[in-house]
């Protein structure tokens, strides 16, 4: 009998760790952990230029060992922060899902709001923060709203990011957490919407004040500065820097924050997609993500890339850097999750929320059509022009996010049809050497535009939130601002962003046909076997996966 006993122990023993291995190996029924992970203004060419300095353990063994969408486009025209993100996980476009701008302009009370803000609320993590955020303005639920609507509550959902933006609108209404980096503080914060108080894994987080120690430190580029051939010398004459003053390596940080207030260098240099990492795996093992039946969340947005592509342009030597050293946190990242989910647990994608256009002197520089697009003197212009045509009066209330708002109380009272005085702008402003289009609210709502620029006009048009003119500047022209290089164009520079989808079921290979972002989310929801989000108007990419 003992020796019975003592033959079956070693039998088991046996087969548990082979019985694990085939468990590991044999794709779940749907993926346990779905890791959402949004690099900020990261150009598909990027991928291709970076390349071969890339590791193996990043962007390589997801674009590799994945699918990788090398044509996935946004269809609209105002590529801003906060639309990226809302499209992404809505799969709507913003004129549906409402977040049509980073902010708007609102005509009853004169004042701008912010996508995001929502004084009901209050900062949970520091007294006195910035956290008064939710998602009210969205117009329509999440994929992953869905998803924990239909297992009735059963799914996690956490969303991390330096910036409240990518926090906040990834994570939908029905989010277990959102965090972002509170400025003053350096600290780990959410609202009051998500809870009460912070976890204790994220004060203890906090109390180890990372961000002092990555403040400490120097930037020093990863490889010798004459090994960067895919972008310009580190002296270029076309990047504004931080603080219009730091503009060569090497960056260091003690003497940078003198004149930087509090934390806010922290969005600007490699170590904040670090410190971001650092959360995000620590939500994975403190919040065992993955570990159920019920397919969990995690939102993962890098914002560093959107703060330094503005600050020095896609041709500068920190950007690949930044990207290379993004590549080694990626890395480990993946690591991380395969060795606690399990690669074919988890399904895992990437993208970005918008492009960036070129430095506009240098595009002039090299000959091509571009130029700087000087808002505040055509409005000055405008004004001067509806003045002598209609008399003394404000009649244009504001200009923001290339939208004229009119002041319609004062047109009507004037008595003039407001198609008619639209089409007076239009006719004045298109004379303007960077504008290539101009189209008013009355068209917008009575034509339906079905290609070009015009239908990418229209998809940025929500008639609430919207101004009464919307137009677009030609390509290689920027509004004028104070830095590099900014983004808010239907252009392929600002539309064309990486995608890649790695983990369960997902076929090795690439794809070259046209993918609108809003295909991602009816696509999750259909591996997920729950409702698409009610506003949705994307297609299923079900050739991403083998048949489930």
């Amino acid at each position: 009998m003992k020796r019975f006993l003592v033959l079956a122990a070693l039998i088991i023993a046996y087969i548990l760790p082979v019985y694990s291995q085939v468990e590991s190996i044999i794709p779940s029924d749907k993926p346990k952990l779905v890791v959402a992970i949004v690099v900020e203004q990261m150009r598909e060419d990027y991928m291709d230029r970076f390349w071969d300095n890339f590791d193996h353990k990043g962007f390589k063994k997801l674009a590799i060992n994945g699918t990788y969408c090398k044509n996935a486009n946004y269809n609209y025209s105002l590529t801003q922060t906060a639309p990226g993100y809302a499209t992404i996980v809505t799969g709507a476009e913003p004129s549906e899902h409402g977040i049509v701008s980073d902010y708007w302009y609102n005509p009853l009370t004169g004042n701008k709001e912010n996508c995001i803000v929502d004084k009901k609320y209050r900062a949970v993590g520091q007294k006195n923060a910035e956290g008064s955020f939710s998602p009210k303005n969205l117009l329509t639920t999440t994929y992953s709203d869905e998803a924990k609507l239909f297992n009735r509550g059963k799914s996690k959902i956490i969303s991390v990011s330096l910036s409240q933006y990518g926090a906040v609108l990834s994570a939908g209404f029905s989010a277990d957490a959102a965090y972002w980096m509170d400025i003053e503080s350096g600290n780990w914060i959410t609202s009051n919407y998500y809870m009460n108080e912070l976890p204790k894994w994220v004060v203890e987080l906090n109390e180890k004040k990372m961000p002092d120690e990555y403040l400490s430190r120097e930037w020093h580029p990863m490889m010798d500065l004459d090994r960067y051939n895919e972008v310009l010398p580190d002296s270029s004459e076309y990047e504004f820097g931080i603080d219009g003053v730091y503009k060569v390596f090497p960056y260091v940080y003690q003497d940078i924050v003198k004149t930087v207030p509090n934390y806010e260098l922290m969005y600007m240099i490699t170590e904040g997609n670090t410190h971001t990492t650092d959360l995000a795996i620590s939500a994975i093992y403190n919040e065992d993500l993955g570990k159920d039946d019920e397919t969990d969340f995690l939102f993962i947005n890098y914002t560093v890339s959107e703060n330094i592509g503005r600050l020095y342009g896609p041709q500068s030597i920190e950007l690949q850097d930044l990207f290379l050293r993004l590549d080694q946190d990626l890395g480990h990242l993946i690591d991380v999750i395969e060795e606690t989910v399990g690669k074919n647990n988890v399904l895992i994608y990437l993208t970005s929320n918008h492009g960036v256009s070129e430095t506009h002197q240098y595009l002039l520089d090299n000959k091509m059509p571009a130029g700087s697009f000087k808002q505040h003197y055509i409005l000055a212009l405008l004004n001067s022009y509806l003045k002598a045509i209609y008399g003394e009066g404000d009649l244009v209330l504001d200009y923001s996010n290339n939208q004229i708002y009119l002041n319609k109380t004062l047109i009507e009272d004037s008595q003039i049809p407001l198609a008619e005085f639209q089409e007076n702008v239009i006719s004045f402003i298109i004379n303007s050497a960077g504008i290539s289009n101009a189209i008013s609210s009355h068209q917008f709502q009575n034509i339906v535009f079905e290609k070009g620029m015009p239908q990418k006009m229209q998809n940025s048009f929500n008639q609430k939130r919207s101004g009464d003119i919307m137009i677009s500047l030609k390509a290689g022209w920027i509004e004028d601002i104070p830095y590099s290089t900014n983004h808010n164009s239907g252009y392929k520079y600002d539309t064309n962003v990486t995608l890649i989808f790695y983990g369960w079921k997902v076929k090795k290979q690439k794809l070259y046909d046209n993918v609108n972002i809003t295909d991602i989310a009816p696509t999750m929801s259909l591996i997920l076997g729950t409702p698409a989000p009610p506003a949705s108007s994307g297609n299923t990419l079900s050739d991403v996966f083998y048949n489930r």
